[in-house]
């Protein structure tokens, strides 16, 4: 089920250079963004999922509320400089390469690849950020949503395809033809899709969602499925009765 936590837009992608913005919520007081460099990372280790790097995302930047930053690489190129009116907004911008910094950094991707953010914050009620990328035990509170973030150029194209794989969360409360449980996993895709082809890998039937509270339907053990149209932004997988592998083939849209 969707968090309540914001995920930004991505105001600006290209070599070098993203821009995120969010719309001000008075109960938050500052953002901090989180990546990883894959759908299970991004998801991290629970509930029968296996991370590469086994410990989640990793955090690279905050903002304050009400903020326009830059970070020092884009200062010193002396770019990000906008005569837009951010009232209301907060805005950061960086170079993702900035934070690219292996061995440590372990799933951190370069600004070459696809970004898999997520967000944290701190608010009224809670003033300090949560320790970590998954404190104490899995729930949705800690962290935002999974938001894939495009690599530069990936728009210059009219409908750019978009490939994704990962491992579906075991949730044995989950049944098809009611919304997903708080522990699913779910991510957003760049822009909206038009049209995904789902592919389960796995022994088990994989449930999946196109929607916040919309029902889940079944994908069989080794099948696939074609659904075409609008869809939106957002999926959302797992499964009752282990954990499948599954892939897909998204065609996105900007806007």
């Amino acid at each position: 089920m969707s968090s309540s936590i914001p995920i930004p837009s991505i105001l600006d992608r290209s070599a070098g250079y993203m821009t995120v913005q969010w719309r001000n919520d008075p109960d938050v007081l500052g953002y901090r963004v989180r990546v990883a460099d894959s759908l299970n990372n991004a998801y991290g280790p629970f509930n029968g999922v296996v991370p590469t790097a086994g410990v989640g995302t990793e955090a690279i930047f905050d903002v304050q509320r009400g903020q326009a930053s830059r970070s020092k690489a884009i200062r010193l190129k002396g770019l990000g400089v906008s005569g837009d009116t951010t009232r209301g907004q907060t805005r950061y911008t960086c170079d993702p390469n900035e934070y690219f910094n292996p061995p440590t950094t372990t799933v951190v991707p370069p600004d070459s690849q696809l970004i898999f953010m997520r967000v944290q914050v701190r608010t009224t009620a809670n003033p300090v950020f949560p320790g970590g990328a998954f404190p104490g035990t899995f729930t949705a509170a800690n962290q935002s949503n999974i938001l894939i973030v495009q690599n530069s150029g990936f728009f210059s194209v009219p409908s750019p395809a978009l490939t994704v794989y990962g491992t579906a969360p075991l949730i044995a409360t989950a049944l098809p033809g009611l919304p997903p449980p708080p522990e699913a996993m779910v991510f957003h895709v760049p822009g909206s899709g038009e049209g995904v082809v789902v592919t389960n890998h796995g022994a088990v039937p994989l449930l999946l969602a196109v929607g916040n509270n919309q029902p889940m339907m079944i994908v069989a053990a080794g099948d696939s499925i074609y659904p075409t149209g609008g869809m939106g932004d957002q999926l959302i997988v797992c499964s009752a009765t282990g954990n499948p592998d599954f892939s897909m083939f998204i065609a996105t849209v900007n806007g």
